[in-house]
């Protein structure tokens, strides 16, 4: 069902974008009305390459046979990540999003000693964002989408894969008519020890 969900999405941000790129042709954006030249003047395609670091967070393994209940705490991870977008118009664009993280996931069983074990997380993601512009330079975002999570703790042998919503805010600052710096803090609601996450980096606009 959550598979389903996700195409579901997938394919409702599709035909938005395909509306949006027919409708009114030479017609102004009445939200870039107030823009100058500084902003994304050249075209509505770009990508972000940012580096991140996730805040970690307590979770539950459940009992399986021979092996008791544990809690699992992830620590601050590190990694990068990669947007494609395709802005809209009228403040909207569509993205599709990749990060890449490695952290430490401390395991703890009553009775037993803590053990601490690296762990790999790949996520996927398509976007729906909204960016409302401040100014010439400043940009606030919001964003609202469906994110794969791939888990891998070998030592512990956990891996598999699981998806749910995820939810975005952050803010961009135009350096030039194609370059940007973006700051973010997203949070997801998939359950594990990574955690939300802060991400930095830089947008480049075709």
């Amino acid at each position: 069902m959550k598979i389903q969900n996700f195409l579901c999405l997938s394919g409702a941000l599709m035909l938005s974008t395909t509306l949006f790129a027919t409708e009114a042709n030479g017609e102004e954006d009445p939200s870039r009305a107030h823009i100058k030249a500084k902003h994304h003047k050249e075209g509505n395609l770009y990508i972000v390459a940012k580096g991140l670091i996730s805040l970690g967070d307590t979770s539950t393994e459940e009992a399986k046979g021979t092996e008791p209940e544990a809690r699992l705490q992830g620590e601050n991870g590190a990694g990068f990540g990669v947007d494609l977008g395709y802005r809209l118009g009228y403040g909207f664009a569509t993205e599709l999003d990749f990060a890449y993280t490695h952290t430490t996931v401390t395991k703890s069983v009553v009775g037993d000693p803590d053990v601490e074990a690296g762990a790999d997380y790949y996520s996927y993601g398509i976007d729906l964002l909204y960016g409302y512009h401040i100014n010439e330079e400043y940009v606030v975002f919001g964003k609202v989408g469906w994110e794969i999570e791939k888990e891998t703790i070998s030592d512990y042998g956990i891996g598999g894969t699981n998806n749910g919503f995820s939810y975005a805010a952050g803010l961009e600052y135009a350096l030039s008519e194609h370059w940007a710096l973006v700051g973010e803090y997203e949070g997801t609601l998939i359950d594990g020890p990574h955690g939300d996450t802060i991400f930095a980096g830089v947008s480049y606009t075709f």
